[in-house]
């Protein structure tokens, strides 16, 4: 027969053992809680997110709290939402610019034909073919938007291949040459040899340079020189176009590239481009991992601007 002592041992222990299991259990309680709370309250504010942005609210983030994989998703969800609020922007700008640009040539057919059906120009070959320049700038509009479209969204195809830049450089002078001759503009092509190799499309990069001596020989005087120049660069191949034009006011440099950009009313469409040019350039450029930039006035020079281009050895893998 046990003693009283060790009577009141035991039941002191387990006392002790009963108060340490329900401390323990409630510590664990509240632990669980804590940690589900940490789960789902990051959790909570995706969803949250997700339904704001379903609604069309894209400026919403979501807070990233640690590196852990609930920091990770929310930093990759911002990454997402980021992109989304940066498409619809871009798509509001060309809207806008679609609706700004098409209204005047459509305005100028409108009002044509209405004063034929009226009786107040006659439908002659003179007339009709002032509508059928306008219906010409109609499409040229539309097909580099398209073009330029494509390419601001990342969904611009290149079809790479070993590229002859000096051949390519040639053969576009050649083509420019007529329109320089007529505006009695010297028209020169400078190459340095040997050039490294370069892999790219040759249609895009034709296009690239195509625009920029259109762009030159629009804005160089009768009796100005126009040079394209390739030479090597430490990261590919360096190409420019310059002129000895009417250059480009300071505040208006930093945008020539931007779409329609017109800060001087000498870059109008009367004189005979569509404000693209540039920026298709721009994102032909880019999709080939290259840079491009301009110069006003070009070293060396009073006057005038120089585009330059430079181009890697071969364009950087797509990240479809």
């Amino acid at each position: 027969m046990e003693s009283g002592g060790e009577q009141q041992l035991v039941i002191s222990v387990t006392r002790a053992v009963l108060t340490a299991g329900l401390v323990a259990g409630l510590v664990a309680l509240a632990l669980a809680a804590l940690l589900i709370r940490q789960i789902t309250r990051p959790l909570s504010a995706l969803h949250r997110a997700s339904r704001a942005i379903a609604q069309g609210r894209l400026d919403v983030r979501v807070p990233v709290q640690g590196q852990d994989e609930l920091g990770q998703l929310a930093h990759t969800f911002n990454q997402m939402a980021a992109a989304l609020e940066e498409q619809e922007q871009l798509r509001r700008n060309l809207m806008a610019d679609v609706a700004h640009e098409l209204r005047t040539p459509m305005a100028g057919i409108q009002g044509m034909v209405e004063a034929m059906q009226d009786g107040v120009f006659p439908p002659t070959p003179e007339n009709l073919a002032s509508i059928h320049q306008q219906i010409e700038l109609l499409n040229r509009l539309v097909e580099e938007l398209r073009t330029l479209a494509h390419a601001e969204a990342g969904q611009l195809t290149l079809e790479i291949t070993a590229l002859d830049l000096a051949g390519l450089a040639t053969r576009q002078v050649a083509l420019h040459q007529p329109q320089a001759q007529q505006k009695g503009i010297a028209l020169a092509l400078d190459i340095s040899e040997p050039l490294p190799p370069v892999q790219g499309d040759e249609k895009r990069l034709g296009q690239v340079l195509g625009n920029l001596l259109t762009n030159a020989l629009r804005h160089t005087p009768p009796g100005g020189h126009v040079t394209v120049a390739l030479q090597p660069d430490p990261d590919g191949v360096r190409m420019y176009v310059q002129d000895d034009g009417e250059g480009i006011a300071p505040a208006d440099l930093p945008h020539i590239f931007d779409r329609f950009y017109r800060g001087d009313p000498s870059r109008s469409r009367q004189r005979g481009g569509s404000g693209l040019g540039l920026a298709i350039a721009r994102q032909f450029v880019a999709a080939h991992g290259g840079r491009i930039w301009a110069e006003s006035p070009p070293p060396g020079q009073a006057r005038g601007t120089r585009v330059s281009v430079v181009l890697p050895r071969r364009p950087p893998p797509r990240s479809d």
